[in-house]
Order: C-alpha cells, then structure tokens, then sequence
C-alpha cells in the first residue's frame, strides 16, 4: 500500500465471505475510504490483469460503480500469492438481503444491467484473458460448438454416466442451428448472481443496485449465453428471481429465445459441474449432485 501512497496506514483487515476467492476489506487509518485486498490461485497467473481490463471494457455511465484497480502483482514480488489492491464498493450483496427484504425491483435492475452491458460490443468471440479475446473466434457457432465439445469431454472424463452424456450431447446438436442466430459478440460478465452485485439502501427509493464486482469468468460472447447463466444462477438461490429478471432485461431479438437460453443453461451446467468436480467436490454432494440431478432432467 506504501507503494502506492507513502500516507496509507492499514489499521484492520477483515474477510469479505461470500465467493470461493479469498477477498479482504482493508481499513486505513484517519478513516479514510477502505481499500480491498483480492488474493488469486496460482493458475492462470494473469487472473488479476485480466478483471482490470475487463473493467476497464465498461463505460462510466453503465449505472452501477465498479472497483477501480490500483495495483496489480502477478509475480509474487510482495506476498507469495498474487494480488490485486482495488478500491471498496459500499454497500451489502443481493444474497445478504434476499432472505429478509423484497428484492423483487433489484432483480429487476439486474436485468437492466445485464442489457445495458450487453451494449458493448467486441471484436471477437472467446474468452477473454489479459490482453483480450483469447482464441478469437469470428462466429458464434464455431466458438460455442468448440466450447460445447471440450464441456463434454470433460464431463466424460470426471466420470459422467456414459449413456446421460450422450443423450445430452444429442439434445445440444439438436439445437446447434440455433447458435447461428447470435446478433454479434459481446461483453458477457458471465457470473452476474445475487454474490456479486451490491445494493444501498435509499431513504427515498429503497433498495437500489449499486454495484458490479468479480470479472474473473468475463468473456466475449452471444448476449443470451450471458442472460443464460444469470437466469440459472439467479434461480439457483432465488426462484423468485427470473420473473422480475427477465422484465427488467426487455424484449429479446432471437428467433427463438425460450430454446437458445434452454441451449446455453446445459453449456453452463456442464461446465459448472466440471468445475465442481475438479476442485474436488464430492459428485454427491449438494453442487455436483444438483446439477447432476438437473442435467438428468435436461436429458429427457
């Protein structure tokens, strides 16, 4: 922090809870405003420069504040763990309030501002890594049936039932046609959910979204795959959630939304699941065997 102003005096550190990265709010001394202290896995290393360059993808006027990072260190020169400093957001998660409070108009707004992110456009589909589109991509169906092959031999090789797989694998090419239809690539923040978007309380408006953190899954993607994954993750904490979601996100330009989503939730489940599972969750357990379950039902 010195590096950065010789005046900074960190008198607290507490853990931020919530996320499966390991976050601390630091408080400074002469009650200035609190920094946060973001710590990364070891792989990949350029994890922290790429979710400043995706932030810095987003416009001023988006219509929620977004951390501002003032110091990146991929190798290790500080601590022995990669880090990024960045400024504090005020303000309490979705999923802090959703058990006691209405959030019914804040899934709204996160609708709103899903629309409003899918405005920017890119140059390329793929994932986005420190210096941009990794892998680039000119068309959507070439990027996602690329995508759609390496999920399922994943999910084969964490152990998949053989015949559920396949039967999957028939419902998606089923659909492929539908990849075609994407109206061109776009920023798709691809963990928008009740943990990673804050809200402030207003006397006169009430809950009110204020906030947007966590770019770390950002890619460059078809509008509906993003819509997709927040609808699944949304609903996955909240089935009040989609209905207010949807409205707040507007009419969509698809041939066939209902399918493309449906099309895009068995991309995410797969790729969740994978994920689950490599970092050693048991298939069981409440994540894997969940989506296990709702890959099943996906499958008749």
């Amino acid at each position: 922090m010195r590096d950065l102003d010789t005046t900074l005096e960190p008198v607290k550190v507490s853990r931020l809870h919530g996320g499966s990265t390991e976050v601390y709010r630091v408080d400074l001394d002469g009650g200035g405003a609190p920094l946060v202290l973001k710590i990364y896995g070891d792989e990949p290393a350029w994890a922290p420069a790429k979710e400043a360059l995706v932030a810095g993808f987003i416009p001023g006027d988006i219509g929620v504040a977004l951390p501002r990072w003032l110091c990146v260190d991929e190798r290790r020169l500080h601590l022995p763990l990669r880090f990024a400093l960045m400024t504090w957001l005020p303000g309490e998660t979705v999923r802090a309030l959703m058990a006691t409070l209405d959030v019914a108009p804040i899934y709204r707004q996160m609708g709103e501002l899903l629309r409003r992110l899918h405005r920017i456009p890119m140059s390329a589909y793929g994932y986005i890594g420190a210096t941009g589109v990794m892998a680039p991509e000119p068309t959507n169906d070439a990027y996602m049936r690329g995508a759609f092959a390496a999920a399922f031999r994943e999910f084969r090789a964490q152990g998949a039932d053989a015949d559920l797989a396949r039967r999957l694998e028939i419902e998606a090419e089923s659909r492929y046609g539908l990849l075609a239809c994407s109206r061109g690539p776009v920023l798709c923040h691809d963990d928008v959910h009740q943990g990673n978007v804050l809200v402030t309380r207003d006397p006169a408006d009430g809950l009110r979204l204020s906030g947007l953190v966590d770019f770390g899954n950002a890619r460059a993607g078809d509008a509906l795959f993003d819509l997709a994954k927040a609808l699944m993750c949304a609903t996955h904490e909240d089935p009040r959630s989609p209905e207010p979601l949807l409205a707040g996100y507007g009419p969509i330009d698809h041939p066939d939304p209902v399918e493309a989503i449906w099309l895009y939730t068995l991309f995410h489940r797969l790729s969740m699941y994978n994920w689950l599972t490599r970092l050693g969750d048991d298939p069981g357990s409440s994540g894997p065997g969940g989506l296990l379950r709702d890959l099943r039902e996906m499958s008749r």
